[in-house]
């Protein structure tokens, strides 16, 4: 019987499957040529809707303008065996009128380009032939040429085939540059970010780059839903070349049909030029540029904090605990609560995270101006309260403010803010008191998430980088061994921390699930924080989290036993 019934269920679906053939037999024979026929051609358009608009630079005394006279043109290479463009149309146009030439990496076919990494096979040279000849046939020695390689690799989409394998984008943009560097060394490079969040996170390198680009509202961004995409073409505009302060490089400004070429008028580009004039001495620095790192201790040097956020005492007083994490805001320290806290942790004779965040009044309202009003000195009374408290002890106190601040949500009034707002206010509460005693550090807490060195608030006011690491990637997601590895979101976030120079301490973190999952978890945390001497604490989050935060989902419980804090601590010796 059951074999009938499968028999009738192949048969039935053969049938269909024909009548789907037949129907629509041109609809598949097109698409079978497109998908396997010999190849694409190489070509060269004029790419009028992504016009160069305007040039920017965070070089003191820069000359920022809009841009008349600048063509741009886009190459698209597919055939790696046959170089089969033109350059007549190059050829004809003045040496004086600058040329902004997009190189894009492809595939001989649709299959080719969807399967193969265009970017490894840039690396591995099945490109070498063609970028010859574009530098060597269709440039040759003329002036004023920009080459800008697969742009918009940081946005998270997969318009562009090279936008799916980004772990090798910088060794093939450097693999681009020193062959152009070879047959066209007058032409310059241009790093091509669409100006996206997290944009820096794929930065080439300084000796590969002579210019960057960033996008108006780019093609690639405008389906994505995570950041805004309704922001006026201003602050638009301000937001992207913020995320690009680190570099001391011209940047360019393109269009797209998405925003009208005229809105980057004159008057934009003075009023962005003030702004970061105005931020010159801090925001803007030329500090920014600096690529120097300190040196790192080593592990037989370092001592690590061992903390917790754990506000029930279950581990709080095991020996090797050596810090306490509390958390402050106008309301409990006006109540008293968080001095009673505070003085309990002294009297266990632990040093004290301090996380302070500022989103309710004393009245316990929200104040969704929170940043403003900090700075603007609202809050004097409260700061200074809150200074006495933590300068009344001679433990150290790691002191962490507005934290999370790049995470693309409103779970707290200070997160997805105008960036300068928060620098400012951050500024602000950390020189709050004219003096800070060696006992108090001043941590820069985000979570690590994409774009967080928009809100870096500068080197003088930052003694420590805090990140968070949680095993759960997605509030959806209820089975605990598909939580990500702490290996995995460490080097993530470690590595978007790439152009500040500060020692971590990893102030959150926590696993869900049974003790046995958590143990080792917690194991193979512990060797990748010794391999890491960048890190110098770690503050395990124990207890559950808050409830509003995940809506109608079960929030997750980070708690862990005693047993399960051991075998970390254990192994995070032997990895000495």
């Amino acid at each position: 019987m059951r074999k009938r019934i499968l028999f009738a269920i192949v048969l039935g679906g053969a049938i269909l499957f024909s009548f789907f053939v037949v129907r629509h037999r041109v609809f598949l024979n097109n698409f079978l040529h497109n998908l396997l026929r010999k190849s694409y051609s190489n070509t060269i358009q004029l790419n009028s809707t992504a016009p160069v608009l305007a040039v920017f630079s965070f070089q003191p005394e820069s000359y920022n303008h809009t841009i008349n006279s600048f063509l741009h043109y886009t190459v698209q290479l597919n055939d790696i065996d046959d170089w089969d463009i033109k350059g007549n149309e190059i050829s004809q146009i003045s040496d004086s009128i600058p040329l902004l030439i997009t190189v894009e990496t492809w595939g001989r076919n649709m299959f080719s380009t969807r399967v193969n990494n265009p970017l490894e096979e840039v690396v591995n040279g099945k490109f070498d032939f063609l970028i010859e000849k574009l530098c060597t046939q269709l440039i040759g020695p003329r002036p004023n040429v920009y080459f800008r390689f697969d742009p918009e690799v940081e946005v998270p989409i997969s318009r562009f085939p090279w936008q799916q394998y980004t772990s090798a984008y910088g060794d093939a943009y450097r693999h681009f540059a020193m062959l152009c560097k070879t047959y066209a060394p007058q032409v310059k490079q241009v790093w091509g970010p669409a100006g996206y969040p997290g944009a820096m996170e794929f930065y080439p390198g300084d000796d590969f780059v002579d210019a960057a680009s960033v996008t108006i509202k780019s093609d690639s961004e405008m389906p994505l839903k995570v950041y805004p995409t309704d922001y006026s073409v201003a602050y638009d505009l301000f937001r992207r070349l913020h995320r690009l302060r680190f570099l001391s490089k011209p940047i360019f400004v393109l269009g797209s049909k998405n925003c009208a070429s005229d809105s980057i008028n004159n008057q934009l580009v003075a009023s962005i030029s003030q702004l970061i004039n105005n931020e010159r001495h801090i925001i803007y620095s030329t500090e920014n540029f600096n690529r120097t790192r300190s040196k790192v201790v080593s592990n037989q040097q370092r001592k690590i904090e061992i903390g917790l956020y754990d506000p029930q005492s279950l581990l709080n007083n095991e020996p090797p605990v050596t810090v306490e994490h509390l958390f402050a805001d106008f309301g409990n320290l006006d109540d008293g609560t968080f001095q009673n806290s505070f003085n309990d942790v002294v009297k266990r004779g632990h040093d004290i995270v301090v996380t302070f965040e500022p989103f309710r009044n004393p009245n316990g309202e929200t104040d969704l101006k929170v940043l403003q009003h900090v700075t603007e000195g609202k809050y004097n009374r409260e700061i200074s309260k809150f200074y006495s408290i933590i300068m009344s002890t001679n433990r150290r106190v790691y002191l962490r403010y507005a934290h999370e601040m790049e995470i693309p949500i409103t779970r707290y009034p200070w997160q997805s803010q105008n960036p300068i707002d928060y620098i400012k206010s951050f500024r602000y509460f950390m020189t709050f008191v004219d003096s800070l005693p060696p006992t108090i550090k001043r941590v820069w807490g985000p979570a690590g998430d994409r774009g967080s060195l928009e809100w870096w608030p500068g080197n003088d006011v930052v003694d420590f980088i805090s990140i968070a690491i949680y095993g759960l990637p997605d509030k959806n997601i209820t089975d605990p061994e598909k939580q990500e590895s702490f290996s995995a979101i460490f080097n993530r976030k470690f590595g978007r921390m790439r152009f500040v120079d500060k020692p971590i301490f990893i102030t959150e973190f926590g696993v869900k699930g049974p003790e046995d999952y958590q143990t080792r978890w917690l194991e193979a945390a512990a060797k990748v924080i010794r391999q890491n001497p960048q890190v110098i604490g770690v503050n395990y989050f124990n207890m559950s989290d808050t409830p509003k935060a995940w809506g109608e989902i079960k929030p997750p419980d980070w708690s862990i036993t005693e047993k399960s804090l051991h075998s970390f601590l254990k192994a995070l010796n032997e990895s000495l």
